[in-house]
């Protein structure tokens, strides 16, 4: 399907599109919208975190469930293996997230049992979270939040004005894998660079804290970047970039569960599963265009793929293709800033040699195209700061029954910053954001029995914030206060007169939350301690691990940690500890009131790096995860199901001693 612009956006892209052709190079991204650090130097003032490279370096991160363990607000279910991980925020499952690896969205649901993105998290530069309703800038049908992952680049590597540099990396784990990565990265006459990347991760069947081998969990997983840059002048650059991730394993139909799953048409045996995905982007940064000064414009395609070969020999599985643009402008006027631009992506899903046994999957393919516009706008009132966001979007889908759905509207945002002390900022915010009816999860084009009513509402979410942030000497102390709200959740579920099921809307959830933390810094001493809760409810009821596509609940979630330089002796050490509470939920499958406890737990981490030649031409780093082997499941991981009469999740890898080798020259 082809999606039409609505006339507003139709000259104003074209514009920008022939001026991207014209020259090159814009800001890193930035942001004007909702919440809490508004302030013109912020990337957004909805940004809650920022995940740094050396982070993810120091605790070896490997997977999804690494990159956010130091957040008690971020929960990630599915146990140690890669594919099954699902990233949760205050409790908000990723597919009602925007998520983006370098501006390229990736926002399709391929199965419900299994991740929507595997990749080396020591390949990414920074990761961005926002959580609630996100920013306008973060695109069209941020109900629940955004994450961006962005990559290294030839610039990341290359230091003391050196025109080449390489590195080496290698590490064993004591739970039962190995990891390598090479990366060369050159530059020519200080205009052109460009940085290529590969890794490699093997493990077998990880051991759970209580000695247990956990079946059917081995991976192999390939990770390759590609990035190139051209720089025209100081105010113009275009790169491109290609991103590749392959994860491949005997696993079971359904990842996140564990095998022995009766069931009378799709038994959960060990099969053949591929997750893989393919991105690439071409990237426009410039400024100092008249009354622009800044542009940073991002054309992308990306392809997700899921293939599964089952026991008699079918060969199966999904695709989405996701391709769009992005287009962001800002102007100074005086201390002010005022940021607009425009969005626009299609999405192709499609399910791959499709069985048809109930007479009702139709086409095997869908359609989504959307089309929005935005403009965001920071008043600098010292000591007030004001923002304010409006942006409009319109859905046009195609379903595999050949209905189609349109859906539009506007998403407004407003919010307010008091520097009421120098050491004390008050804020507080509201946020709307509007997702049209989209594809369903590609899984069900396939074998699933469900059709889309004829008549479905878009979600719509909305997202009210109170904090503060107060900071004196080496002390800070933040906090916030939430609630969210998501109406008419689309789901597939039982509807009167289908016999066979459905998918419509399933009525509102709302979520209630905080969040406190504190940190110290002094001298080469760094602490921090948070505490996080949230409270989502669907139609009154908590979330239960059956609300697929929507979320699950947590306990409330205390995390830790503390690091310590000794720069005479070329180390630094710390260590992190997470420790969720006991919660009570109602299990799959047991009616209204029924209750069971999800047993709480506490995980400490710890790392050491050292630099044996007084620079970072050699590191060693010894990474411990779950020092004390501590047998647990996430609280987002699927728990116990009445029916089979057990727990079906996967528990968390047992201890594991990362060693690991980097060697730069």
């Amino acid at each position: 399907m082809t999606h039409t612009l609505p006339p507003p956006f139709r000259l104003p892209l074209l514009s920008v599109m022939l001026l991207v052709g014209w020259s090159s190079a814009a800001l890193a991204e930035d942001g004007v919208g909702q919440l809490p650090t508004v302030v013109v130097s912020a990337k957004t003032p909805t940004l809650d975190k920022t995940i740094r490279q050396d982070e993810l370096a120091d605790s070896q991160a490997r997977d999804l469930s690494d990159i956010y363990r130091k957040d008690g607000e971020i929960s990630v279910g599915g146990g140690g293996n890669p594919i099954a991980q699902k990233v949760y925020i205050r409790g908000m499952e990723e597919s009602m997230l925007n998520l983006s690896v370098d501006g390229a969205q990736i926002n399709g649901k391929v199965y419900h049992h299994q991740s929507a993105l595997v990749i080396d998290p020591q390949l990414l530069k920074t990761v961005e979270v926002e959580k609630g309703t996100a920013a306008a800038s973060a695109g069209p049908g941020a109900l629940g939040g955004a994450i961006r992952l962005e990559t290294i680049d030839a610039r990341d590597m290359l230091r003391d004005g050196r025109d080449f540099a390489m590195a080496l990396t290698g590490g064993w784990s004591s739970n039962r894998g190995w990891r390598s990565m090479a990366t060369v990265a050159g530059q020519l006459d200080e205009r052109f660079d460009g940085l290529v990347s590969g890794s490699l991760l093997e493990t077998q069947n990880y051991k759970s804290g209580d000695g247990q081998l956990v079946a059917n969990s081995a991976t192999e997983q390939q990770n390759l970047l590609a990035k190139f840059g051209f720089t025209l002048s100081p105010e113009h650059r275009i790169s491109a970039s290609y991103q590749h991730s392959n994860d491949e394993g005997i696993r079971n139909a359904r990842a996140n569960m564990m095998p022995e799953f009766a069931h009378p048409q799709l038994p959960n045996d060990p099969i053949p599963q591929r997750l893989t995905r393919d991105t690439a982007t071409l990237r426009y940064q410039g400024g100092k265009l008249g009354v622009v000064d800044k542009v940073d414009a991002t054309l992308y395609q990306s392809v997700v793929e899921s293939e599964r070969t089952n026991k008699v020999g079918r060969n199966y599985g999904e695709e989405i293709t996701t391709t769009g643009m992005d287009i962001g402008l800002r102007s100074y006027l005086g201390a002010h800033v005022l940021k607009y631009g425009l969005n626009w992506r299609e999405e192709e899903t499609a399910a791959r040699n499709i069985l048809d046994p109930y007479g009702l999957t139709g086409s095997g393919t869908e359609s989504l195209g959307v089309a929005g516009g935005y403009v965001e706008s920071l008043l600098d009132f010292d000591p007030v700061t004001v923002s304010a966001g409006l942006r409009f979007d319109d859905y046009e889908y195609t379903d595999n029954h050949r209905q189609t759905y349109r859906s539009s509207g506007f998403s407004p945002s407003a919010g307010i910053s008091w520097q009421l002390l120098d050491s004390l900022k008050l804020t507080a915010g509201h946020s709307r954001a509007l997702r049209g009816v989209g594809p369903k999860e590609a899984f069900m084009l396939d074998i699933a029995r469900w059709k889309n009513a004829s008549d479905i509402d878009p979600e719509k979410a909305s997202n009210s914030e109170l904090g503060f942030r107060f900071d004196r000497g080496g002390f800070s102390l933040s906090g916030n206060v939430y609630q969210q709200d998501i109406k008419n959740f689309i789901t597939s579920m039982a509807c009167a007169g289908v016999p066979a099921g459905c998918r419509d809307n399933a009525g509102d959830a709302r979520i209630k939350g905080y969040e406190l933390g504190a940190e110290y810094r002094s001298g080469a001493l760094t602490t921090g301690l948070s505490v996080a809760h949230s409270k989502p409810r669907l139609n009154e009821q908590p979330f239960y691990d059956a609300d697929l596509g929507l979320g699950a609940s947590s306990g409330r979630t205390w995390t830790l940690h503390a690091s310590y330089d000794l720069p005479a002796y070329n180390l630094d050490f710390g260590w992190s500890g997470r420790f969720v509470e006991s919660l009570a939920y109602r299990p799959v499958g047991a009616a209204v009131g029924v209750s069971r406890t999800k047993q709480g737990y506490g995980v400490h981490d710890i790392y050491i790096n050292w630099r044996p030649l007084h620079k970072d031409t050699l590191t060693l780093n010894l990474a411990v995860k779950n020092l004390l082997n501590k047998h647990y499941y996430d609280h987002t991981t699927y728990a116990y199901q009445v029916y089979q009469q057990r727990v079906l999740g996967y528990p968390e890898a047992g201890r594991d001693v990362r060693l690991q080798a980097t060697y730069r020259f």
